[in-house]
C-alpha cells in the first residue's frame, strides 16, 4: 500500500466502525443490518485501501460489541469475501458481492448460534436477509457512482 492510498484506508476504516458503533441498529429478525456493509461494491473502485480498511472497521467494531474469539474470527472471513470483490472487478462486481454475502451469511449462520443462542434456522435466514439487503444497497449507489463517472469522462472526452 503506498502512502497516497492511506487516506482511503482510514476512510473506510472510520466509515464501518463508525456507523455501527454509532448509528442505531437495523434489526432484521435475529440479526442487525450493518451499515459498515453497505460500502463494500466500492472496494471495486477504490481497491485494496479500501479491503483493508473495512477489515480494520469490522474488528474495530468488533472489539466494542463481542469479545469472544469466535466472534473475532469476523473480520477474517469479511476480509476474504472483500478480496473476492476485489478482484471480480475486473469481471463482474455484482457476481463477486454475491459471493461476499455467501461467505459472509454462511459465516454468521454459523456463529450466530454459538455467541447468542439463536437457532440456527432463524441465523441463517436472517443473516443472508440482512447481509443480502446491505450489500445490495451499496451496489445500486456503487452502479450510481460508475455510470456519474462513466458520464463524466464521456462529456469531457475530446469530440472529433
Amino acid at each position: 500500500m503506498k502512502l497516497e492510498d492511506f487516506g482511503t484506508f482510514v476512510i473506510f476504516a472510520a466509515i464501518y466502525a463508525a456507523s455501527t458503533l454509532g448509528l442505531p441498529k437495523l434489526l432484521f429478525l435475529a440479526y442487525h443490518i450493518e451499515i459498515g456493509v453497505i460500502p463494500t461494491a466500492f472496494v471495486a473502485i477504490f481497491g485494496l485501501p479500501a479491503v483493508f480498511g473495512l477489515t480494520l472497521g469490522q474488528f474495530i467494531a468488533g472489539i466494542g460489541f463481542q469479545v469472544t474469539p469466535i466472534a473475532m474470527l469476523s473480520p477474517a472471513i469479511s476480509f476474504i469475501g472483500l478480496v473476492v470483490v476485489y478482484y471480480s472487478r475486473k469481471f463482474n462486481t455484482f457476481a463477486g458481492c454475491i459471493v461476499y454475502i455467501v461467505i459472509t451469511s454462511l459465516w454468521l449462520s454459523y456463529m450466530l448460534p454459538i455467541v447468542s443462542g439463536t437457532p440456527p434456522a432463524v441465523a441463517a435466514y436472517s443473516a443472508f436477509a440482512g447481509q443480502s439487503i446491505a450489500v445490495i444497497v451499496g451496489y445500486i449507489g456503487y452502479i450510481l457512482v460508475v455510470r456519474r463517472i462513466s458520464q463524466r469522462t464521456t462529456e469531457t472526452a475530446p469530440k472529433h
